[in-house]
């Protein structure tokens, strides 16, 4: 069977013209068509190789190359780059170099969906054209299609934090599995790729515990406000894939008549509602897991409310 499905996740298995079998894994989110189009890459390229044409590699080939030859040795490597080249694996499966431009315009799209500034969205597009230049200088391609991939300018950050009152009206909008999903995300500022990593065995003394396969490269510990516990005993793990996760978010911010919100301000608003309870910033740092505190510090801004008072009644 060339197709098959593991658990969550599909499989891919092509028995090459040597005799030998090659079999790739689809990362998490990954659908049945997404396999079918890698299965057919495949063997188009078998075909190729066979009739003494030059095959067209696949960018995943070019990634599992890098991985192999010096990635791993990069400083940024364990500190994001990992992170980003999983994420993008979503997109790349069963595509061919010359497709790398169409996985930046999809990159970019859900970026915007879940509100990423565009300093975060240039650092996948920037792995994105190191992966073209990569294959250009191997010989693998003859052509320069990383200068195809531009980066997107004016990197601003984004400050959207709703109220308790607004979360509510989202995830009831939602409704389900993902109003549940919405309020997590609240509770906990966890990415959203990191709550669909979560399962049962995630929970430990009322927390849930991250591995080092996050953004920043450390595991770290979140503990759950007691609605944010209820929640993950009851759906963990969230069975909702990535794309119909956008769909219902876009539904219910129309239905709740707020079309400017986006996923990831959700994780923004976890941040606001620590700062204004009085949070150090150190304890916000750790919580998201940022790297440092110079990412943490966009969140300094916030005012609590009982400094507001106190300085109001500053007199001279």
């Amino acid at each position: 069977m060339a197709i098959r499905k593991r658990g969550t996740r599909y499989q891919v298995r092509v028995r090459l013209g040597d005799g030998k079998r090659t079999e790739r894994t689809l990362p998490p989110g990954a659908t049945r068509r997404d396999a079918i189009a890698l299965e057919t890459s495949l063997r188009q390229r078998q075909i190729a190789v066979a009739s003494g044409r030059q095959p067209s590699r696949l960018i995943d080939e070019v990634i599992d190359h890098w991985i192999e030859t010096g990635a791993t040795r990069l400083k940024s490597y364990r500190r994001d780059l990992s992170y980003k080249l999983d994420v993008l694996r979503g997109y790349t499966v069963g595509k061919k170099l010359e497709q790398l431009p169409e996985v930046a315009a999809a990159v970019i799209r859900d970026c915007e969906q879940e509100g990423l500034s565009a300093a975060t969205t240039n650092r996948y597009l920037a792995a994105l054209r190191r992966v073209a230049n990569l294959a250009l200088r191997w010989g693998w391609t003859d052509k320069a299609i990383g200068r195809r991939i531009e980066l997107l300018p004016g990197e601003r950050s984004r400050h959207v934090y709703l109220t308790v009152a607004q979360v509510n009206a989202l995830a009831k909008a939602a409704g389900g599995e993902m109003g549940d999903l919405i309020r997590f995300a609240a509770l906990t500022g966890l990415r959203r790729s990191e709550i669909l990593r979560l399962t049962p065995e995630s929970l430990v003394d009322g927390a849930v515990l991250l591995d080092a396969n996050t953004k920043s490269g450390r595991p770290r510990g979140v503990p759950l406000p007691p609605q944010a516990l209820r929640i993950a005993k009851r759906r963990l793990p969230f069975t909702l894939g990535v794309s119909l996760i956008n769909k219902r978010f876009r539904d219910a911010r129309v239905a709740a008549k707020m079309p400017t919100v986006r996923f990831h301000d959700l994780r923004h608003t976890y941040a606001s509602w620590l700062v204004r309870q009085g949070a150090q910033m150190t304890s916000v740092r750790d919580l998201l897991g940022h790297s440092s505190l110079a990412v943490t510090s966009r969140y300094s801004h916030i005012q609590r409310e009982d400094l507001v008072r106190a300085t109001a009644r500053l007199r001279v």
